[in-house]
């Protein structure tokens, strides 16, 4: 028997996106992983950009929501996915990578993980990475993992275990994210990454 992928559900939240909007999507619709869906969540701004995404991703859902940050925002797809095995959440301004969905979920099995974080790269230089998971100093402030300007190399390519999932792209087990009842709404700047990665630590 043919075993189907688990289901994934990106959550894309935007509020009056820039160009960048387009190129993001067009990242999405190219995923070889096939058992994706889109949920473009509108948090208030004055563009309502329902046409930009139909014109790139045609079978996306858009839903226009209260000037809400990224938790509070993000959340609305506890209620409004049924069947999901998986959340993508995503800012409005990341490209993943053909395979990064298929790659993400397959570790999600492999090392039994509730979150999954990707390695992340600069927009303009995709040489020179962002991020490769973060971690918390005993004050709870969080500590990067890598040297200012640090150039990929591949050095950190290894699947390691990290404090903090940064946001921007992390996927997340469904049954985790209701467990934990998403994202703190109270956070809206910064920190929700912190927050949403130390409770499932917990959990």
């Amino acid at each position: 028997m043919d075993a189907q992928a688990p289901a994934v559900v990106a959550v894309v939240v935007t509020r009056d996106p820039g160009p960048w909007l387009e190129e993001s999507l067009a990242a999405l619709a190219r995923q070889d992983y096939s058992e994706l869906s889109v949920l473009v969540l509108v948090a208030g701004g004055s563009e309502d950009p329902t046409s930009r995404v139909a014109a790139v991703f045609p079978d996306a859902f858009v839903r226009r929501l209260p000037d809400w940050g990224f938790g509070a925002a993000a959340n609305e797809a506890l209620g409004m996915v049924e069947g999901a095995s998986y959340y993508l959440f995503c800012h409005d301004d990341v490209v993943p990578r053909r395979d990064a969905v298929s790659a993400m979920v397959e570790e999600s099995f492999r090392s039994n993980a509730g979150i999954v974080t990707p390695k992340f790269v600069r927009w303009d230089d995709p040489g020179v990475l962002l991020h490769v998971g973060l971690s918390a100093d005993k004050t709870g402030a969080m500590v990067e993992r890598l040297s200012v300007g640090e150039v990929d190399h591949g050095q950190h390519d290894n699947v390691r275990d990290v404090f903090v999932a940064p946001e921007g792209c992390t996927l997340v087990r469904a049954d985790l994210f209701a467990e934990l009842g998403g994202f703190d709404p109270v956070i809206s700047a910064m920190a929700g990454d912190l927050d949403l990665s130390w409770r499932a630590h917990v959990a």
